[in-house]
């Protein structure tokens, strides 16, 4: 899909989103009166109203690519500024359409779990997050799998839900808990304290062969953290 179709699409689903907010529904010929687009324009890009509702949310994690190529050494940010900043862009972006995001978030979003477009799209950013900052300490890069990230995106989604419904003034209550969540995401992928005890194990179960030793799982431990340059040369002694 071009930029061209990706901007048209966003079109339509902020567009009923704006309509969903006045009238608390939205309808096709709405949209087609609103966005100057013929129905089969429309159903080429969407197969009904609930992809364009889904869509919406989509197009939130497109849009905020979009703003952060535009900020100069946003790659030099901490974990928890680039996990605050975008937090609070979506929030303030959903805060826009409000009754929209109440009423469709969970169904379209929350109760999709891994499956949701959304869900895949934040997970990827978040990804990109971690493996572009080189602070991240050697012994949580080795855990952050595909597992790590998809647990981190379904929290996210439950945040959303949480602001949702967050009714403290100026959901001062989410606000608190961001700092808190993102502070915390920070401190244990910056710790450094476990990267010795990994360079330890690294080396008991490498270099000095200890894990040779070690019954059933010895073996595959060892091969684990085997040296790279030492496979090489094995494999020029067989040769």
């Amino acid at each position: 899909m071009n930029t061209d179709e990706i901007n048209r699409k966003i079109e339509i689903a902020l567009t009923a989103a704006t309509i969903y907010e006045e009238q608390k529904k939205f309808t096709i010929p709405e949209l087609i009166e609103t966005t100057g687009l013929t129905a089969s324009e429309i159903f080429d890009l969407f197969p009904s109203k609930k992809a364009i509702r889904e869509y919406y949310f989509t197009s939130l994690v497109y849009q905020y690519w979009a703003m952060i190529s535009e900020i100069d050494g946003f790659e030099e940010y901490r974990v928890s500024e680039k996990f605050s900043n975008f937090i609070y862009t979506l929030f303030d972006m959903m805060d826009e359409y409000p009754s929209f995001v109440a009423h469709h978030f969970n169904r379209s979003v929350l109760k999709k779990g891994g499956s949701s477009d959304f869900h895949k799209e934040v997970k990827e950013l978040f990804r990109d997050f971690m493996n572009s900052d080189s602070e991240v300490a050697v012994s949580a890069a080795f855990l952050m799998k595909d597992l790590f990230y998809s647990l981190l995106t379904t929290q996210y989604l439950y945040l959303v839900k949480f602001w949702v419904t967050d009714e403290s003034d100026g959901k001062e209550r989410t606000l608190a808990l961001v700092d808190k969540l993102t502070s915390l995401l920070e401190e244990i992928v910056y710790n450094k304290t476990f990267d010795k005890s990994f360079d330890l194990i690294k080396y008991l179960f490498g270099p000095a062969g200890i894990g040779d030793d070690i019954p059933i799982v010895g073996g595959f431990i060892s091969d684990l953290f085997k040296d790279k340059k030492e496979e090489t040369e094995e494999e020029v002694e067989h040769e």
